[in-house]
């Protein structure tokens, strides 16, 4: 299992990546706004289930 920093520097790495594709998106690239939405989509189920992991450390 890896730690919740390394999970957590995934996530920004991701971030960052979708950046460019967020420019893209800014200015005007369809395919680039769809490509960022996998991204934070992705994003958003890596942070559910890390707060879900930090939860149950917490009640261990």
């Amino acid at each position: 299992m890896t730690s919740v920093s390394e999970q957590l520097q995934e996530m920004i790495d991701g971030l960052m990546a979708g950046m460019g594709d967020a420019e893209k998106h800014e200015k005007g690239i369809d395919a680039a706004g769809r490509r960022l939405r996998g991204t934070l989509s992705g994003v958003a189920k890596a942070c559910k289930a890390m707060r879900s992991q930090i939860q149950n450390e917490r009640n261990a």
